[in-house]
């Protein structure tokens, strides 16, 4: 089976997926046209639409299966879909958050409203709608994004986020450290909820020993040499799930803040080791890590082999295969 990934990279994640193919022994490769200043390296051609025109008919005719990324195809509307099932060939779309996260649909399962998507509800509607007429599965990460998607596909799959693990370094939290460093990185700073976050901080500061970074506007190699200095990482507070983020933090073996929601929590394995804070709860969470170094050394070890278990990308690839042999 040959397999074409494209067009949209999401912090990683096609590469990550992409490298994993290759190295189960199939034949892959994968094209993004969004580029970001984040700059992942590997494994995918960076492209644009133009030159991504060019390659629609030689693909469709060479390759067999195709993952699309994002609510996005080869072509920017999306005309290139119905052809490629016309020559019978299979395709899945994997949705990421903001291509299905409607405003409407979010503020009902989520107390803490997030920012909108740069789609209105009704884009995203017509978005699935469309899709979901030539493609009967779909993938999301977890089961926040599931409810955004199951009204449209038949088939909505759910795979974990993956990590090459064994090229991340860590380093645990010291039990003795009484000076320690939390680190957050805002992407997107309204998403995140870094206002919550900074106000949390400056409070603590008043009473307690510790050094706050934040980790801005970097290249992925350099804000990971930024984060192995962490004991804390603070991810997002507001969406209701954990991203790529906590699983590269967890990786490194740090401790990790992020909301996940309790319904959400459910669908996760019983061990996951992230310490769980909203807006309302942040500051005494961190408060009670600051005075324990010893529970941020045995979560920052937990971490670690949690991705080991859940996340590492050779026990992904398995499950991303299966879900390939289910599409007819």
């Amino acid at each position: 089976m040959i397999i074409v990934h494209a067009p949209t990279e999401i912090s990683g994640q096609m590469r990550t997926l992409v490298s994993g193919l290759r190295q189960a022994g199939y034949k892959t490769n994968g094209y993004n046209w969004f580029n970001s200043f984040l700059n992942y390296n590997g494994s995918v051609v960076n492209t644009d639409a133009y030159e991504l025109i060019k390659l629609i008919d030689p693909l469709v005719n060479y390759a067999d299966l195709f993952h699309f990324h994002n609510g996005n195809t080869f072509v920017v509307n999306n005309f290139d879909v119905p052809l490629i099932l016309d020559k019978g060939k299979k395709m899945i779309m994997h949705h990421w958050g903001n291509d299905v996260r409607k405003a409407k649909g979010a503020l009902s399962m989520n107390p803490y409203p997030i920012p909108p998507s740069y789609l209105t509800d009704e884009a995203i509607h017509d978005s699935l709608t469309y899709f979901s007429k030539y493609m009967k599965h779909a993938i999301v990460q977890d089961y926040e994004i599931y409810p955004h998607v199951t009204d449209y596909y038949e088939h909505v799959h759910v795979l974990p986020l993956a990590c090459r693990h064994h090229s991340i370094p860590y380093a645990y939290p010291s039990p003795h450290n009484n000076n320690p460093v939390i680190i957050h990185a805002p992407t997107n700073r309204e998403f995140k909820g870094s206002v919550y976050i900074e106000k949390a901080i400056g409070e603590l500061k008043l009473t307690n020993p510790f050094t706050y970074m934040t980790v801005e506007k970097m290249n992925h190699q350099q804000a990971m040499q930024m984060y192995l200095q962490a004991d804390i990482i603070v991810d997002q507070l507001l969406c209701g799930t954990y991203g790529v983020l906590s699983v590269e933090a967890m990786a490194m073996g740090k401790v990790v803040v992020a909301y996940v929601r309790d319904d959400v929590r459910a669908k996760f394995p019983d061990d996951l080791p992230i310490m769980v804070a909203n807006p309302d709860t942040l500051r005494d969470v961190l408060l009670h890590l600051l005075q324990n170094p010893e529970l941020r050394y045995k979560l920052g070890v937990a971490g670690r082999a949690y991705v080991e278990r859940y996340h590492a990308v050779e026990n992904v690839i398995p499950k991303l295969l299966d879900i390939y042999s289910k599409i007819e």
